[in-house]
């Protein structure tokens, strides 16, 4: 069996959906939850059932428009954003070699090398900080991490804030291998943070990569003329690190 993940839309679409599903029914009660408070027990359960409905209806919205999107994509562009579709799977076995050996860590992956493997991102820029990956040429964006051999694991994220809106990640949902993360922020100026979340996973062997996935708000140019950028964006990304706990 191929160690090689697959990054396109549906493979995306499998490791969050019933995340995707659990993160609306929790924000559809949290709206719900003076109405819930206030009816009685029968009719309660029949508001809590039409809850969890209106959830995988919206987690369906979701990936109906992200293969909308993707649909819409030009073959080049697929093959940017997805390049190991397309690579022969004699030339992947060949790739392959020998045994991984065992990583250490902590690694660091920078959005600007050809070791970064993900699905979702715009092209790398350069800016003043260093290398940089826009999200939002797809609904979600996933980025390969070496898992470390798994166990008790820190992720540590570099992001920034598009078009002068404030860094917040209360907007943004995110997800290893499936797994909710929540982030705690180590600094913040507003425009650039460094954020990190701890998550406990099974022993793993070596070599394998976990996926990061990132679910959140997505945003337009509010300028106007010729230099507007027209496409739709989401958080930046400049480094990701992953390290033992």
């Amino acid at each position: 069996m191929s160690d090689l993940p697959d990054l396109s839309p549906d493979r995306a679409a499998a490791l969050v959906s019933a995340a995707l599903e659990r993160r609306h029914a929790e924000r559809i009660q949290d709206e719900a939850a003076p109405l819930l408070g206030a009816i009685e027990e029968a009719p309660r359960e029949v508001a809590e059932l039409l809850i969890a409905e209106l959830a995988r209806l919206n987690a369906r919205l979701d990936a109906v428009e992200d293969a909308q999107r993707a649909a819409a994509r030009s073959r080049e562009d697929r093959i940017r954003l997805d390049p190991l579709r397309f690579i022969p799977a004699e030339r992947l076995a060949a790739a392959q070699g020998g045994a991984p050996a065992p990583e250490e860590g902590p690694a660091v992956v920078d959005p600007g090398t050809p070791e970064f493997v993900g699905f979702g991102w715009w092209q790398a820029e350069e800016t003043e900080g260093g290398s940089l990956r826009w999200s939002g040429a797809s609904r979600c964006a996933t980025v390969l991490l070496p898992a470390l051999g798994g166990g008790e694991l820190l992720v540590t994220l570099r992001l920034r804030a598009p078009f002068g809106v404030p860094l917040d990640l209360a907007a943004q949902d995110w997800f290893l291998d499936g797994v909710p993360l929540r982030f705690e922020t180590l600094s913040n100026d507003r425009v650039t943070g460094v954020f990190a979340a701890r998550i406990g996973l099974p022993a793993m062997p070596a070599g394998t990569k976990l996926c990061l996935l990132l679910h959140g708000a997505q945003y337009e140019d509010p300028a106007t003329g010729p230099k507007r950028d027209a496409r739709r964006i989401g958080l930046g990304l400049i480094w990701a690190r992953i390290e033992r706990a």
